[in-house]
């Protein structure tokens, strides 16, 4: 008796999990973040120079 084959099927490839959703957010993390830091730079210089120009007036 011969074995019995089954025809062989095409095989199914396993579709990737899109990482854009993680990556959006993260980039969308480090895009706040760096506006923060870039507001809080910018205040403390200003305030900064806002003390030099108060100490040389008086």
């Amino acid at each position: 008796m011969g074995a019995k084959t089954r025809p062989q099927t095409a095989k199914r490839k396993k579709s990737k999990t899109s990482p854009a959703p993680a990556r959006a957010a993260s980039m969308a993390s480090v895009a706040t973040q760096n506006l923060i830091n870039m507001v809080a730079v910018s205040t403390t210089s200003g305030a900064v120079l806002l003390a030099l120009l108060a100490a040389r007036h008086f």
